[in-house]
Protein backbone atom coordinates (compact mmCIF):
# COMPACT_ATOMS: atom_id res chain seq x y z
CA UNK A 1 0.00 0.00 0.00
CA UNK A 2 2.79 2.44 0.51
CA UNK A 3 4.61 1.59 -2.45
CA UNK A 4 1.88 2.08 -4.56
CA UNK A 5 1.14 5.90 -2.67
CA UNK A 6 4.84 6.68 -3.32
CA UNK A 7 4.49 5.87 -6.73
CA UNK A 8 1.17 7.61 -7.34
CA UNK A 9 2.63 11.01 -5.92
CA UNK A 10 5.50 10.43 -8.31
CA UNK A 11 3.31 10.06 -11.04
CA UNK A 12 1.58 13.06 -10.46
CA UNK A 13 5.29 14.71 -10.02
CA UNK A 14 6.68 13.79 -13.18
CA UNK A 15 3.09 14.87 -14.83
CA UNK A 16 3.85 18.38 -13.35
CA UNK A 17 7.67 18.63 -14.39
CA UNK A 18 10.45 20.80 -12.84
CA UNK A 19 10.28 24.79 -12.16
CA UNK A 20 11.19 24.88 -15.64
CA UNK A 21 7.92 22.93 -17.11
CA UNK A 22 9.87 20.19 -18.32
CA UNK A 23 8.47 16.44 -17.63
CA UNK A 24 6.71 14.18 -19.18
CA UNK A 25 4.39 16.55 -20.82
CA UNK A 26 4.89 20.01 -21.51
CA UNK A 27 2.93 22.25 -19.13
CA UNK A 28 3.28 26.23 -18.40
CA UNK A 29 4.54 26.55 -15.12
CA UNK A 30 2.38 27.89 -12.80
CA UNK A 31 -0.06 27.66 -15.58
CA UNK A 32 -3.77 26.14 -15.56
CA UNK A 33 -2.32 22.42 -16.04
CA UNK A 34 0.59 23.15 -13.15
CA UNK A 35 -2.34 23.96 -10.28
CA UNK A 36 -4.81 21.49 -11.76
CA UNK A 37 -1.84 18.40 -11.18
CA UNK A 38 -0.57 20.01 -8.19
CA UNK A 39 -3.99 20.34 -6.50
CA UNK A 40 -4.65 16.63 -7.40
CA UNK A 41 -2.15 15.60 -4.69
CA UNK A 42 -5.26 16.70 -2.23
CA UNK A 43 -8.15 14.19 -3.89
CA UNK A 44 -5.71 11.26 -4.09
CA UNK A 45 -4.60 11.56 -0.11
CA UNK A 46 -7.97 11.30 0.45
CA UNK A 47 -8.74 8.81 -1.80
CA UNK A 48 -6.30 6.32 -0.10
CA UNK A 49 -7.21 7.10 3.70
CA UNK A 50 -10.85 6.27 2.73
CA UNK A 51 -9.20 2.86 0.94
CA UNK A 52 -6.81 1.88 4.09
CA UNK A 53 -10.23 2.65 6.46
CA UNK A 54 -12.28 0.43 4.38
CA UNK A 55 -9.91 -2.08 4.38
CA UNK A 56 -8.97 -1.91 8.35
CA UNK A 57 -12.66 -2.39 8.39
CA UNK A 58 -13.18 -5.32 6.58
CA UNK A 59 -10.10 -7.07 7.80
CA UNK A 60 -11.99 -5.71 11.69
CA UNK A 61 -15.12 -7.29 11.05
CA UNK A 62 -13.33 -10.83 10.23
CA UNK A 63 -10.76 -11.15 13.01
CA UNK A 64 -12.91 -9.10 15.60
CA UNK A 65 -14.90 -12.32 17.18
CA UNK A 66 -11.71 -14.25 16.96
CA UNK A 67 -9.60 -11.12 18.46
CA UNK A 68 -12.71 -10.91 21.49
CA UNK A 69 -12.26 -14.29 22.42
CA UNK A 70 -8.59 -14.57 22.69
CA UNK A 71 -7.78 -10.77 23.95
CA UNK A 72 -10.91 -9.28 24.91
CA UNK A 73 -12.65 -5.99 23.52
CA UNK A 74 -9.73 -4.01 21.49
CA UNK A 75 -8.16 -1.26 22.45
CA UNK A 76 -9.75 2.37 22.59
CA UNK A 77 -7.01 3.73 20.63
CA UNK A 78 -7.34 1.22 17.89
CA UNK A 79 -10.98 1.88 17.17
CA UNK A 80 -9.73 6.03 17.40
CA UNK A 81 -10.37 7.79 14.38
CA UNK A 82 -8.04 10.49 15.21
CA UNK A 83 -5.06 8.88 13.48
CA UNK A 84 -5.80 10.35 10.17
CA UNK A 85 -6.06 13.69 11.67
CA UNK A 86 -2.98 13.45 13.46
CA UNK A 87 -1.20 12.14 10.22
CA UNK A 88 -2.67 15.63 8.81
CA UNK A 89 -1.45 17.73 11.58
CA UNK A 90 1.91 16.67 11.68
CA UNK A 91 1.71 16.75 7.47
CA UNK A 92 0.87 20.35 7.59
CA UNK A 93 3.52 21.24 10.25
CA UNK A 94 6.59 19.71 8.88
CA UNK A 95 5.38 21.63 5.46
CA UNK A 96 5.16 25.02 6.96
CA UNK A 97 7.89 24.54 9.11
CA UNK A 98 10.21 22.16 6.99
CA UNK A 99 10.55 19.74 9.78
CA UNK A 100 10.01 15.61 10.12
CA UNK A 101 7.00 14.51 10.36
CA UNK A 102 8.48 11.71 12.36
CA UNK A 103 9.56 13.99 15.08
CA UNK A 104 5.67 15.54 15.43
CA UNK A 105 3.86 11.97 15.36
CA UNK A 106 6.18 10.02 17.52
CA UNK A 107 4.82 11.84 20.65
CA UNK A 108 1.35 12.03 19.70
CA UNK A 109 1.43 7.59 18.91
CA UNK A 110 2.95 7.68 22.36
CA UNK A 111 0.34 9.70 24.24
CA UNK A 112 -2.15 7.73 22.55
CA UNK A 113 -0.84 4.47 23.81
CA UNK A 114 1.23 2.94 21.39
CA UNK A 115 3.43 0.26 21.99
CA UNK A 116 7.26 2.66 22.08
CA UNK A 117 8.24 -0.01 19.80
CA UNK A 118 5.66 -0.03 17.37
CA UNK A 119 5.89 4.19 17.82
CA UNK A 120 9.34 3.99 16.53
CA UNK A 121 9.36 1.52 13.53
CA UNK A 122 6.08 3.36 12.24
CA UNK A 123 7.42 6.88 12.47
CA UNK A 124 10.94 5.32 10.61
CA UNK A 125 8.49 4.10 7.66
CA UNK A 126 7.68 7.84 8.05
CA UNK A 127 10.41 9.50 7.65
CA UNK A 128 11.80 7.23 4.91
CA UNK A 129 8.58 7.74 2.28
CA UNK A 130 8.34 11.06 3.12
CA UNK A 131 12.21 12.46 2.93
CA UNK A 132 12.63 10.44 -0.58
CA UNK A 133 9.46 12.02 -1.65
CA UNK A 134 10.52 15.58 -0.44
CA UNK A 135 14.05 14.75 -2.23
CA UNK A 136 12.09 13.41 -5.69
CA UNK A 137 10.04 16.67 -5.52
CA UNK A 138 13.57 18.89 -5.07
CA UNK A 139 15.03 17.39 -8.14
CA UNK A 140 12.47 17.67 -10.22
CA UNK A 141 12.32 21.51 -9.14
CA UNK A 142 15.57 21.96 -10.59
CA UNK A 143 18.13 21.15 -7.65
CA UNK A 144 21.51 21.44 -9.27
CA UNK A 145 23.77 20.44 -6.64
CA UNK A 146 22.99 16.89 -5.29
CA UNK A 147 26.04 15.82 -3.79
CA UNK A 148 25.81 17.84 -1.06
CA UNK A 149 22.04 15.75 -0.25
CA UNK A 150 23.79 12.61 -1.73
CA UNK A 151 26.13 12.41 1.33
CA UNK A 152 23.88 13.99 3.94
CA UNK A 153 21.54 11.20 2.99
CA UNK A 154 24.24 8.25 3.60
CA UNK A 155 25.48 9.84 6.83
CA UNK A 156 22.15 9.99 7.99
CA UNK A 157 21.15 6.47 6.70
CA UNK A 158 24.20 5.12 8.74
CA UNK A 159 23.38 7.23 11.56
CA UNK A 160 20.02 5.52 11.54
CA UNK A 161 21.23 2.15 11.52
CA UNK A 162 23.82 2.57 13.93
CA UNK A 163 21.49 4.32 16.07
CA UNK A 164 18.68 1.41 15.57
CA UNK A 165 21.15 -1.22 16.45
CA UNK A 166 21.93 0.15 19.39
CA UNK A 167 18.88 0.74 20.90
CA UNK A 168 17.74 -2.52 19.99
CA UNK A 169 20.98 -3.63 22.17
CA UNK A 170 19.99 -2.09 25.29
CA UNK A 171 16.18 -2.77 25.22
CA UNK A 172 17.55 -6.66 25.08
CA UNK A 173 20.00 -5.72 27.85
CA UNK A 174 17.63 -3.68 29.89
CA UNK A 175 14.05 -4.97 28.92
CA UNK A 176 13.02 -1.30 29.26
CA UNK A 177 11.24 -0.27 26.31
CA UNK A 178 11.30 3.14 28.17
CA UNK A 179 14.41 4.29 26.55
CA UNK A 180 12.82 4.93 23.01
CA UNK A 181 10.55 7.64 24.95
CA UNK A 182 13.70 8.85 26.74
CA UNK A 183 15.24 8.87 22.79
CA UNK A 184 12.03 11.09 21.38
CA UNK A 185 12.07 13.13 24.55
CA UNK A 186 15.78 14.23 24.07
CA UNK A 187 15.09 14.52 20.46
CA UNK A 188 12.39 16.60 20.63
CA UNK A 189 14.38 18.68 23.70
CA UNK A 190 17.34 19.24 21.48
CA UNK A 191 15.30 19.89 18.52
CA UNK A 192 13.24 22.63 19.76
CA UNK A 193 16.52 24.56 21.06
CA UNK A 194 18.15 24.52 18.03
CA UNK A 195 15.60 25.43 15.84
CA UNK A 196 14.97 28.72 18.56
CA UNK A 197 18.57 29.34 18.22
CA UNK A 198 18.65 29.23 14.40
CA UNK A 199 15.31 30.60 13.71
CA UNK A 200 16.18 34.15 15.92
CA UNK A 201 19.55 34.55 14.46
CA UNK A 202 17.82 34.16 10.48
CA UNK A 203 15.39 36.86 11.40
CA UNK A 204 17.89 39.29 13.35
CA UNK A 205 19.87 38.71 10.14
CA UNK A 206 16.97 39.35 7.55
CA UNK A 207 15.95 42.57 10.01
CA UNK A 208 19.54 44.02 9.93
CA UNK A 209 19.55 43.84 6.31
CA UNK A 210 16.49 45.10 5.31
CA UNK A 211 15.13 41.48 3.93
CA UNK A 212 11.44 40.80 3.26
CA UNK A 213 10.52 38.60 6.35
CA UNK A 214 6.88 37.71 4.66
CA UNK A 215 5.73 34.61 2.57
CA UNK A 216 7.35 34.71 -1.05
CA UNK A 217 5.54 33.81 -4.05
CA UNK A 218 4.69 30.35 -5.08
CA UNK A 219 5.74 31.20 -8.51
Amino acid sequence: MLVLIWLSFFVLYLLRGNRYGQGIIQIETCGTGYWIISSAQIPLAIFFTIWMLHIRRRSRVITSETNRQVNGDEPAHCRSPVFPLMALLAGILGGIFGIGGGMLISPLLLQMGIEPEVTAATCSFMVLFSSSMSATQYLFLGMEDINGPLAFAAICFVASLAGLTLVQRAILRHGRASLIVFSVGTVMALSTVFMTGFGAVDVWRDYTSGKSMGFKKPC
